[in-house]
């Protein structure tokens, strides 16, 4: 197999690597920013709708759920480069076949959930949800 389909194949893998860290630093960008603003809107109203601040969870964990997908995407991406680069360095021509886009692991959801725990992922919402419980518990309630 000629080695320019690998070196490119490689480029195009680095690429969609590239773009998913991305994504997932906007997406912890975005969830702090949209947790702070319903927490700003609702800690500005009157006391009797103070239950609702716990609102302010459903964005931190969809966002979470989101970042951990991302990661996961990411992880399988690495594991078909690092296949075709080990290919490339060998002249084999088992593993992967050529434009290959992702790696398939079998287990997607078992790698999302493993992808959501990573401290990486998991520290902002964790962080989150303890400020608005945390606020919630007692401020509001007392």
């Amino acid at each position: 197999m000629n080695t320019d389909y690998r070196v490119k194949h490689l480029e195009m893998l680095q690429t969609i690597i590239a773009r998913l860290s991305q994504q997932s630093f906007t997406v912890r960008g975005w969830s702090v920013t949209l947790v702070s603003v319903i927490f700003a809107l609702f800690t500005a109203q009157s006391q009797d709708r103070s239950e609702l601040i716990l609102l302010a969870l459903a964005p931190a964990w969809i966002f979470w759920g989101l970042d951990g997908y991302y990661l996961s995407l990411e992880r399988r991406y690495r594991r078909l480069f690092a296949s075709v680069a080990q290919q490339l360095q060998t002249a084999s021509p088992s593993g992967p076949h050529p434009f290959d886009m992702i790696s398939d692991s079998g287990q997607p959801f078992r790698d999302l959930a493993r992808a959501a725990v990573a401290p990486s992922v998991a520290a902002i919402p964790a962080v989150l949800t303890a400020l608005i419980i945390g606020y919630w518990a007692f401020v509001v309630t007392t």
